[in-house]
């Protein structure tokens, strides 16, 4: 899987949108050449000099292919990463300092299912017939509950909890393995 599906089936802490985690990136052979690459740090200098700097979501709104973004931080976990934005975020990936993928996150757009049921704009609480969830409020998002046969996938809604809001509907998936991360 290298090249971007946006039918593709999402598969946990597998793979969407036609690639898996795992992969490097020089296996991708669309990223090679995005639309912009975006370097964090090098924009937070010009923005504290007082020069014009790119605005990131502005750029991402009027995007029609991937926007690369290279990720600067005083956090380990992520200083030295890479993300590729798909359009205005339909897609999302994640590699680590190694190059290596770690997370797909699909949103909006995005025509694929889980369980070849579950797309955009269905009811996140209709997963509880399959498996319990349950919301992290830091990530907010909702993670299959104790299951030992599904993980590496957690459902994006209305950044509340099921208890809270029992109507909110998937806005995103996201497919990934945390161990990539570092």
């Amino acid at each position: 899987m290298d090249r971007l599906d946006l039918w593709a089936e999402i598969i946990p802490e597998v793979s969407a949108a036609g690639f898996s985690i795992g992969q490097h990136l020089s296996s991708i052979p669309d990223l090679s050449k995005p639309n912009l690459v975006v370097n964090l740090q090098q924009e937070r200098e010009k923005r504290e000099k007082g020069l014009k700097s790119i605005n990131i979501n502005e750029a991402l709104s009027k995007s029609d292919g991937w926007i690369c973004q290279k990720i600067s931080s005083d956090s380990d976990k992520l200083d030295g990463h890479t993300v590729f934005y798909y359009k205005d975020r339909v897609v999302l990936l994640h590699f680590n300092v190694n190059d290596i993928l770690f997370v797909i996150f699909v949103f909006e757009g995005y025509q694929g299912k889980f369980f070849d049921k579950f797309e955009i704009g269905s009811k996140v609480s209709d997963i509880n017939e399959y498996f319990e969830l349950e919301y992290d409020s830091g990530d907010e998002m909702h993670y299959p509950f104790k299951s030992p046969h599904i993980k590496g996938i957690a459902f994006y809604g209305a950044e509340q909890s099921l208890e809270d809001n029992p109507e909110q509907k998937i806005m995103g998936f996201c497919v990934h393995n945390w161990s990539l991360q570092v």
